[in-house]
């Protein structure tokens, strides 16, 4: 884990507790560890989806082409998380450790942090598509998790596991071994949203990975599993979906950037 997150986390935990103002030295701080997370994941094609799942929401399996883009190492922390919160005046309901994922953030949680961000860097942070989620998470692989078929329980943090896997609810970032692409928990210990509106199969999504649209109020697409999941749910082809004003302390998210 990148040693930059510890002094972000205890300033700006520091400045939620004491209800204060804009900090423009912990913005500053933010911005540049969040660029220092940015992975460039490269492009490719891979194939979505699972034909061994009883779940009919992960077929049919389809090709996806993708372009390059960045997704963050980790998670967005409570730390990252808080600075947005003092600065916007928006209720946060985060964990004490500041190294902890943020949770209890719903999808327009989450999407008024990445505004915020965006205003503040004048950058495109934004949230992965479900394409670019799921195929940076296989990593080049095609089983059922990005190290294999069999489930391993010490390389994430889900429900009932042993090995590595010491704390009973959220762990902090980075605790356990990265994928191929150096990602870090994109199997287990929160939920993470996606850009898309959920539908219940693959029929006539898209194929070049982009975010797949729906109804205004459409409930919206979670992937890879929690703290709080089974071995089932922890998979790479493994979806979820929630309402966008949902937020429970196992829904987090991550950052993707064009």
């Amino acid at each position: 884990m990148v040693r930059a997150a510890v002094s972000i986390g205890m300033l700006s935990m520091a400045l939620w507790g004491c209800g204060q103002g804009p900090d423009k030295p912990a913005h500053a701080a933010l911005l540049d560890e969040i660029r220092a997370q940015m992975v460039t994941i490269p492009a490719g094609r891979f194939r979505m989806g699972s034909l061994f799942a009883a779940a009919e929401d992960e077929q049919p399996v389809h090709e996806v082409a993708l372009r390059s883009f960045r997704l963050a190492r980790f998670e967005v922390t409570a730390a990252q998380f808080a600075v947005f919160a003092v600065a916007s005046g928006r209720k946060a309901k985060l964990p004490a450790d500041p190294l902890q994922p943020a949770v209890n953030v719903s999808w327009d949680d989450a999407h008024a942090f990445v505004d915020w961000l965006n205003g503040l860097s004048g950058e495109s942070y934004r949230l992965p598509t479900e394409a670019e989620w799921e195929y940076a998470a296989r990593a080049g692989s095609t089983t059922a998790y990005w190290w294999g078929d069999a489930f391993e329980p010490e390389r994430l943090n889900g429900t009932g596991m042993h090995g590595r896997d010491r704390w009973p609810e959220i762990a902090p970032v980075g605790q356990f071994a990265p994928n191929a692409f150096g990602l870090y928990d994109m199997l287990g210990n929160v939920w993470e949203w996606t850009t898309d509106c959920y539908h219940s199969s693959y029929e006539g999504a898209p194929i070049d990975g982009s975010a797949r649209s729906g109804a205004a109020a459409c409930g919206r697409v979670l992937r890879g599993g929690s703290w709080s999941d089974q071995a089932e749910w922890l998979r790479s082809a493994t979806r979820n979906w929630f309402d966008a004003a949902d937020s429970f302390d196992y829904i987090g998210l991550r950052l993707a950037h064009d």
